[in-house]
């Protein structure tokens, strides 16, 4: 029995020696080329991200904070005076002259809302603007810098030799000009006719 045992545990060893590696699955898998783009090297020029990041939130209309102002104006709005105006009419009768005499009254009322100069009902409004606004310069922080690092993951792996990676520099390079109005693919422009224009003065 013992010899039987020890037979089985032998050929189950060899089997096991002589089995192959494991087939990796994500070999030839397009899903891998994220991989590779996060190992590429290759140096790659461009704008840094806080710059993008600006142009981005002026673009937006996002590059201010006007809520201290809103504020602001809000509060010093009680020292504006509200006015009313009000006319009335009186009619009275003599008896000893049998006369019908007639009276017209005008008023005019200032009210000021000082309470107004230290807390205003509408800074609640504003409040919760300024919120939306925050909720909304993070969200496209978000885009901006997704998009942004893609770019720059397959730009230095098409530098590199990589084709395959040219319409991913192109659809990135066009979600950061819709972010931005233009002004990233302006930007790069302008830094290749720099370096252009720098090149014959190196080489001189």
């Amino acid at each position: 029995m013992r010899a039987a045992t020890i037979a089985m545990t032998l050929l189950v060893l060899r089997a096991i020696a002589g089995a192959g590696p494991a087939a990796d699955p994500a070999a030839g898998d397009p899903a891998g080329d994220d991989l590779e783009l996060a190992g590429a090297r290759q140096a790659v020029r461009g704008p840094s991200i806080g710059a993008v990041l600006a142009a981005a939130y002026t673009t937006a209309g996002l590059d201010r904070d006007p809520g201290r102002g809103w504020i602001r104006r809000a509060r010093l709005a009680g020292l504006v005076p509200w006015l009313t105006v009000r006319t009335a009419r009186d009619t009275s009768w003599q008896d000893p002259q049998s006369e019908v005499g007639h009276s017209t009254a005008l008023e005019l009322r200032a009210t000021w809302r000082l309470d107004r100069l230290l807390f205003d009902s509408r800074e609640l409004q504003v409040a919760g603007l300024e919120a939306a606004r925050r909720r909304e310069r993070r969200r496209l922080a978000n885009r901006v810098i997704r998009s942004y690092f893609t770019w720059r993951r397959a730009a230095g792996a098409a530098d590199a030799g990589d084709d395959r990676t040219t319409p991913r520099v192109a659809e990135a390079i066009a979600e950061l000009d819709a972010l931005t109005d233009g002004w990233f693919s302006d930007e790069l422009a302008r830094r290749k006719r720099a370096e252009a224009a720098a090149a014959p003065r190196a080489v001189r």
